[in-house]
C-alpha cells in the first residue's frame, strides 16, 4: 500500500494529537503534592529555621540510624542524652506524604528502638527535634528503610 503525501499528513496529524492527549492524561494522573500544606508560611519563617540549623549542626554526628530485623535503632550520643528527655522523631518521605509518621519518645537510655511494622519501604529524611533551655535543635539524617 502506498500513502500519497496528503495520507502522510493526515496520519502525522493524528499520531501528534494522540500522543499530545495521552501525554496530558498521565500527567494529570500524577500526584502533585506540595512538600507541606503550609509552604508559604514555612518560607516566611525561614530565618527561624536557619538558627535552628546552626545550633544544630554540632549534633549532626552524635545521631545514628541503624536497621536491625524487625526495628530501626537510633542511637545518640551522650550529649544529646544529657541535654532532653523527650525526643520528637519525624519520618519524612519525599515521594509520597502518605507514608509521613511523627513519634514523640522518651529518652530513657542512649538509644531509642522504633518497631518498622508501621514504615512502609524507602527513603525517608528522618529528623529529629529536642528542646534544651527554651532552644529547638533538629538534626536532619537521610535513610533508607529496608
Amino acid at each position: 500500500m502506498k500513502l500519497n503525501w496528503g495520507q502522510g499528513i493526515f496520519l502525522f496529524f493524528v499520531v501528534f494529537v494522540s500522543l499530545g492527549i495521552s501525554f496530558v492524561i498521565f500527567s494529570l494522573r500524577q500526584n502533585n503534592d506540595l512538600v507541606t500544606n503550609d509552604y508559604y508560611e514555612k518560607g516566611a519563617d525561614y530565618t527561624h529555621q536557619m538558627e535552628i540549623n546552626s545550633r544544630s549542626i554540632l549534633y549532626n554526628d552524635s545521631i545514628h540510624l541503624v536497621n536491625q530485623n524487625d526495628l530501626l535503632i537510633a542511637r545518640f550520643s551522650k550529649s544529646i542524652d544529657m541535654m532532653t528527655d523527650t525526643m520528637n522523631i519525624y519520618f519524612f518521605r519525599p515521594s509520597d506524604k502518605r507514608f509521613d509518621l511523627e513519634y514523640k519518645m522518651t529518652l530513657k537510655s542512649d538509644s531509642i528502638p522504633i518497631v518498622k511494622s508501621g514504615i512502609q519501604k524507602g527513603r525517608y529524611k528522618v529528623k529529629f527535634q529536642w528542646v534544651n533551655n527554651q532552644d529547638i535543635f533538629m538534626v536532619e539524617k537521610e535513610f533508607f528503610v529496608e
